[in-house]
């Protein structure tokens, strides 16, 4: 079967999601993230094709994002009414070549939209719903080889809300696909998915099991529904059992990497100090996911009518 994300010479036309992503194509994603941000001149067409933003409402900010990252390639950005999505397969059946941004809620539709596509427009999947969402996850593993080099003699504990989580599950495949040996889970059962060993994920019965001698650690927010719903009993519950403090972390590596992959609410997924801590990280992340986003605009606009 081939790979929705390739054609049949095997080169990339949509990125959807890390799984099933060959290490070529991650590491030249990740080497052309690194050459923006190194000053390298951008590769995008001296006047591309248009790079159409269907983004909901409340995702302002990065669909702002990605218009930037296109007019930076000299790409034409194209903001499309976020109702344009709930017509998937029409709306993407009637644009012209091009590249298509699309964060949608229901998981798998970046999957449908490629399928749809009219000749000559790539999909760039910016989030479907629990399922993927690629170059968040990239940011992630760009900040472990920074710090780390090596990805293949480092364990990784993600801990949080794994089973709702589509940079988490985008992070493990790109991971796995990158050689890291150990990748662990911590977190209420009710927030961990039961398809954690085939992901090649070992679940921890306990948070100091998952920190044990760990190289990186990735915090996962917690959504407000999940607190105050059936899936966990209250925030102060998660705190005392999954919330990170320097105690909790002391079982860690003295060098451990820790990464926020989201928002982290102070007192709940960590503490106050670690929350004060975190802000140079997160900065960094998303200087890492600025330059992604370039890359994949750039690589896909490359091969592009």
């Amino acid at each position: 079967m081939l790979n929705p994300q390739l054609d049949r010479r095997g080169e990339l036309i949509h990125l959807l999601t890390t799984e099933g992503l060959p290490r070529r194509h991650v590491e030249r994603l990740l080497d052309a993230a690194r050459g923006l941000a190194a000053g390298d001149a951008p590769a995008g067409p001296a006047s591309g094709p248009p790079v159409f933003l269907c983004l909901p409402e409340d995702a302002a900010r990065d669909r702002d994002a990605y218009a930037a990252a296109a007019a930076r390639l000299s790409l034409r950005p194209v903001a499309l009414d976020a109702r344009a999505g709930d017509a998937l397969a029409g709306t993407v059946a009637g644009l012209e070549p091009g590249l298509l941004v699309l964060r949608h809620p229901a998981s798998g539709a970046a999957h449908c939209a490629a399928a749809h596509a009219a000749p000559g427009l790539r999909i760039v999947n910016a989030g479907d719903g629990g399922h993927a969402d690629p170059l968040p996850a990239l940011a992630l593993v760009q900040a472990m080889l920074e710090a780390r080099q090596d990805l293949t003699n480092l364990a990784v504990a993600l801990v949080g809300d794994v089973r709702h989580s589509r940079v988490a599950r985008s992070a493990i495949h790109a991971m796995t696909t990158l050689g890291v040996p150990e990748v662990r889970a911590a977190g209420p059962r009710t927030l961990l998915p039961d398809s954690l060993a085939q992901l090649g994920v070992r679940a921890c019965a306990t948070l100091a099991e998952a920190l044990q001698d760990a190289d990186v650690i990735i915090v996962l927010p917690l959504g407000v529904e999940r607190i105050s719903g059936a899936l966990l009993p209250s925030a102060r519950e998660y705190a005392q059992t999954h919330g990170l403090t320097p105690g909790v972390l002391a079982g860690a590596r003295s060098d451990a990497l820790l990464l926020p992959a989201g928002e982290p609410t102070p007192g709940v997924e960590v503490d106050g100090d670690i929350a004060a801590s975190l802000a140079p990280a997160q900065a960094r992340l998303a200087d890492l996911e600025r330059h992604l986003r370039e890359a994949a605009l750039s690589v896909l606009a490359g091969g592009a009518p």
